[in-house]
């Protein structure tokens, strides 16, 4: 059994005006893809190489490319990636199967939907008779290329998403018995015109509890291999943004179809009923409610320019606040401002600097803010993929400032860079919600809906490309689950 493998991956935000460039997906390619698979990381292509190894299949692999979500993929990054991928498959000669990680909403410059560009290059190379099997993020739009192209889809049912690993398992243990047993996977998927936010949508929350449990039932029923529903993506601005049910089956494209409309009507059932699940407040009136809090950390997540959904993370308007306002001890970060890291580095712990920090609004002609604090510390933040950092202290705020992008995803990065989570009444950080991790160390959780790329109030982001009509841009739409069916 023969199986090529790979993972290209990116949540494409098309308002952030800045292009994804090749060296932020830090590409592997062949050989060193499987180095790679061989750490102890739980990646989906990690779960994917897992169960083809157990099957003692012959595995093949391309490449192994993610980047933190940002605005659209320039096509000199995409061609490079996609080629090396291409070049792969199209030199492996015969292969029995494919399964790939895909994200499910990057958008690429002059093409658009890049999973249904790539896997229709996939199966020219492969031919129709060899199945092809992908995970994607719950945040996919599935595209009538990419059913067309592929057999089966596999979605997280996390959010936060902490089930990659077992996704990415999942849709390899699909491909795998299908050889094995030699029948086909048939997927069906039925459209939802509908956007939601992530913190709207947390698993462990309702509606979304009710309806990962929905698909559990499915799974349970005679002939169904696996169910998904995915969100789409919100900060995409493109013509087939729009959630989905996804059904695969065992060679029954009926039983698929109509399981999947089954899927889409009890999922539109909810549809109103998606409402930030965490205090929510402006970015003011978020502050003032932290600084009334006497039960200990507070945690306040700045939606509005958060990278894991393709923001800046440079604005700082909310910092400007918190200077004129806090009255705590307070941490605010990250912001992308390698020029201000290379300051601090230059001055070193102790030193004093002056900078321009940021900007304030999204305008391409916005200011940043003029600071001047005490370098606290300088290191690196994260784990996978690692960046310089510094932490600025102005005015008894102490700032973390990044040489690139970087998700607040776990507060032990912050201990690693030798900060005290006990030095703070008040941590502001750059996220769409609070991750587990944060959530496990606060007694108060509160959502800022802040300005930015990343703004969780649709209506005043300036959609122009988007099918209409599309919940909650449009309301009391009539939705008929049939006409959304794509086989």
């Amino acid at each position: 059994m023969r199986v090529v493998i790979g993972s290209f991956s990116h949540e494409s935000n098309t308002f952030n005006p800045v292009q994804m460039q090749l060296e932020e997906f830090h590409p592997q390619y062949g050989e060193d893809v499987l180095t790679t698979l061989e750490s102890p990381l739980r990646s989906s292509l990690h779960g994917i190489y897992q169960v083809l190894q157990n099957a003692g299949a012959e595995i093949i692999p391309t490449v192994y490319a993610r980047a933190t979500p940002g605005g659209v993929v320039s096509r000199q990054a995409f061609d490079t990636v996609s080629g090396q991928l291409l070049a792969t498959v199209a030199a492996a000669g015969s292969v029995d199967g494919v399964c790939l990680h895909l994200h499910g909403s990057m958008t690429v410059a002059d093409i658009g939907d890049a999973e249904g560009h790539l896997l229709t290059e996939v199966r020219r190379l492969v031919g129709p008779d060899v199945p092809i099997a992908v995970s994607l993020d719950m945040h996919a739009m599935v595209t009538p290329a990419m059913l067309h192209s592929a057999n089966a889809f596999v979605g997280f049912r996390t959010a936060p998403h902490v089930d990659a690993f077992e996704t990415g398992h999942t849709a390899a243990t699909l491909l795998v018995d299908s050889l094995q047993q030699g029948y086909q996977l048939t997927t069906a998927a039925v459209s939802l015109p509908m956007l939601v936010s992530g913190e709207q949508s947390e698993t462990e929350k309702y509606p979304m509890n009710h309806l990962i449990q929905v698909l559990k039932e499915t799974d349970q029923q005679v002939g169904i291999l696996a169910s998904s529903y995915f969100l789409g993506f919100p900060w995409a601005d493109v013509p087939y943004n729009l959630g989905s049910a996804v059904v695969v089956s065992r060679q029954d494209p009926e039983l698929a179809a109509n399981t999947a409309v089954a899927l889409a009507e009890e999922f539109w059932k909810y549809h109103k009923d998606f409402q930030f699940t965490t205090e929510a407040y402006r970015f003011e009136e978020a502050l003032a409610v932290a600084q009334m809090h006497d039960g200990g950390l507070v945690c306040i997540a700045d939606c509005g320019d958060n990278p894991g959904a393709g923001g800046s993370e440079n604005i700082v308007y909310p910092l400007q606040h918190m200077l004129a306002a806090v009255q705590k001890r307070a941490f605010f970060g990250a912001i992308h401002d390698p020029a201000a890291v290379r300051a601090c580095q230059e001055a070193g712990v102790g030193g004093t600097v002056s900078v321009v920090l940021g900007k304030l609004s999204i305008a391409p002609d916005s200011p940043g803010l003029s600071l001047t604090g005490t370098v606290k510390q300088v290191g690196q933040l994260g784990k996978l993929v690692t960046t310089a950092a510094a932490v600025l202290r102005v005015t008894g705020i102490d700032v973390l400032i990044t040489e690139e992008r970087a998700m607040m995803l776990d507060p032990q990065d912050l201990v690693e860079l030798g900060l005290d989570l006990a030095d703070y009444d008040i941590l502001v950080l750059k996220s769409g919600y609070l991750d587990p991790q944060y959530e496990a160390v606060a007694t108060k959780g509160l959502l800022a809906l802040t300005p930015g790329f990343t703004n969780q109030i649709f209506v005043d982001l300036e959609y122009k490309q988007v099918p209409r009509p599309l919940y909650p841009l449009d309301k009391n739409i009539e939705f008929d689950p049939k006409a959304y069916l794509i086989q």
